[in-house]
């Protein structure tokens, strides 16, 4: 079985790589993050956003506010009012959602903005129509 970790490469460099687990002779934890020791390095658990970040980049998630990475086929659609993704065609309050930082409202394919209707009745719930 192979598994995703980091190896270090400076103070504040970084590769995530994928390490055989019949490579590791023992885990370990320091300062509450796992350890894989192998016969010729130490590797790390990935145990930070940006960690995640590189290695979930490749698999169609994308930052776009800050501490939430967002799988991006998922997103149904944008609401621009209140920059909220939604996962679902037809959402509701108690369905997940996830914030979207001005910055990063580039980052949102065109197709899934949808503009506040001019006198809607729930704020931050627009229903998609007409895509």
């Amino acid at each position: 079985m192979k598994i995703h970790v980091v190896r270090r490469l400076g103070r504040k460099e970084f590769d995530i790589v994928e390490i055989d687990l019949d490579d590791v002779l023992f885990t370990y934890v320091e300062g509450s993050v796992i350890k894989y020791q192998t016969k010729t390095e130490v590797f790390s658990q990935i145990s930070t956003l940006e960690e995640q970040e590189r290695l979930f980049s490749t698999m169609g998630f994308a930052k776009l506010e800050r501490g939430y990475l967002v799988h991006m086929e998922k997103v149904e659609w944008f609401d621009e009012d209140t920059y909220q993704v939604f996962f679902e065609r037809h959402p509701s309050k108690a369905l997940p959602s996830a914030p979207v930082a001005r910055a990063h409202r580039k980052d949102i394919p065109e197709g899934k903005v949808v503009k506040p209707a001019p006198h809607s009745v729930a704020k931050g719930l627009y229903y998609p129509t007409g895509r």
